[in-house]
């Protein structure tokens, strides 16, 4: 995989004592998994879907779930491996992970799923991720938690539910949510996913969940780097680092990781960071950070890793201008755009109206202030992005009721989360 390092100016002025955030470093992270070859190796695919059926998921919605998953069952072959849990007040492992080696079985045992009682989502997907953790793959599992509703039983806190997921990264299990209808906690399946490192579906209809569930197998079937991770530990000439967007970013040593999850041959994703510098003693070179990619290859099960050295040049104030590289400061608004759709959501997720509309209004006008800093290639991402919000605004213009907002946060939060993940972008290398 290739690792690509660069920061926002060629020279940084940070001799003088009263630094301030003006003089702030914004680093741009990309990692590119290359086009690879078919496989020579047959890489199973592992999945563990964890389904919701309480009783609110009666009628079309848990009929349509049941269809996809016998759909994806079709599609596996008896070499990958294949588990449902299901949870209402209780929890169920109707198919126990295993070999696809009796398709008829299965589907009949899936089409066996009832409605039934409340929701104890944190009950059953912990089930489920044990269920993966059975499998003591190498080659990675990914859970996959489907649900229309509240946790309303046993334990409730999204960043507890979060954090639980997230310890079981480092046995490559990795967590996808699909949500259903409008009555889901998208905050609740939103830090689970991020903490998962793995996909935020929407389905707002019951009909739309298979293409969801289908979408998230053919990733599945197409990934070939595992265990995707950079660690970043800052250098001397800062004082403290911070990352951009809703990732699963934990403390690891002196510095920082992040959990990308998997990638597919020829995929790209992009993290931000910024430091705050300390005061240069004299020009010259300062240790920004160094930055490290580890990850196993699907292929033959090793780890593999490379790493960067992270270098400032500090001049004094009478130095000519610093040049701006603009595909970085582009990446810091992208970013600034999806955390005032984040906190846009987080107004209307309490039925402030008038906040959410003021923090959708704001995305577009810094969008617009900086439009001519922006790269051309990069200019369809805004505009979608420009489109999106433009959509929100209308929609809440239209229906400002419980339930218009309600469709325009899931909508939102799910838009967001797909952006974060930054997949398939294609930009120019440095140089």
């Amino acid at each position: 995989m290739e690792l690509t390092t660069r920061l926002d100016r060629d020279r940084f002025t940070w001799l003088t004592p009263s630094l301030t955030s003006a003089d702030r470093a914004s680093m741009l992270v990309e990692v590119t998994a290359p086009p690879m070859p078919d496989s020579t190796r047959a890489v199973p695919t592992q999945l563990v879907v964890v389904l919701d059926r309480s009783g609110s998921m009666a009628g079309p919605p848990i009929e349509q779930a049941k269809q996809a998953l016998c759909d994806v069952v079709d599609r596996l072959a008896p070499t990958d491996t294949f588990g449902l849990v299901t949870f209402d007040d209780t929890v169920d492992v109707v198919v126990p992970a295993g070999p696809v080696s009796n398709r008829s079985l299965i589907k009949a045992m899936i089409r066996s799923v009832r409605p039934g009682g409340s929701t104890d989502l944190a009950a059953g997907l912990v089930r489920g991720l044990k269920e993966a953790q059975r499998l003591e793959s190498h080659d990675g599992v990914r859970v996959l938690l489907v649900s229309d509703g509240h946790a309303n039983r046993g334990v409730t806190d999204p960043a507890v539910i979060g954090r639980r997921t997230g310890q079981f990264l480092d046995q490559r299990i990795s967590t996808s949510v699909l949500g259903m209808g409008l009555g889901y906690d998208e905050l609740l399946l939103e830090a689970v996913s991020m903490a998962g490192a793995g996909n935020n579906y929407f389905a707002d209809e019951a009909g739309t969940a298979g293409e969801a569930i289908a979408a998230e197998c053919g990733e599945l079937l197409a990934q070939r780097f595992l265990s995707v991770r950079l660690t970043v530990v800052p250098g001397n000439g800062v004082q403290r680092t911070s990352v951009l967007g809703d990732l699963n970013v934990t403390a690891h040593n002196d510095g920082v990781q992040i959990a990308l999850g998997a990638f597919t041959a020829d995929q790209t994703r992009s993290v931000v960071l910024q430091f705050d510098p300390k005061q240069a003693p004299k020009p010259g070179r300062r240790k920004v950070a160094t930055v490290r990619l580890t990850y196993v290859l699907a292929d033959d099960l090793e780890d593999y890793s490379v790493s960067h050295t992270v270098w400032a040049h500090v001049v004094d104030g009478d130095a000519k201008p610093a040049k701006v590289d603009r595909e970085v400061t582009a990446e810091v608004l992208f970013q600034g755009v999806q955390r005032l759709k984040r906190r846009a959501t987080d107004a209307l997720q309490v039925g402030d109206l008038d906040a959410a509309r003021r923090r959708y209004e704001r995305a577009l006008r810094s969008v617009h202030r900086h439009w001519a800093d922006v790269p051309a290639h990069r200019r369809p991402e805004f505009e979608k992005d420009r489109a999106v919000i433009e959509d929100a605004l209308r929609r809440l213009k239209a229906d400002s009721s419980p339930t218009g907002m309600t469709y325009v946060s899931k909508m939102t939060v799910t838009d967001t989360a797909f952006n974060m993940r930054g997949r398939d972008r294609r930009r120019p290398s440095a140089g």
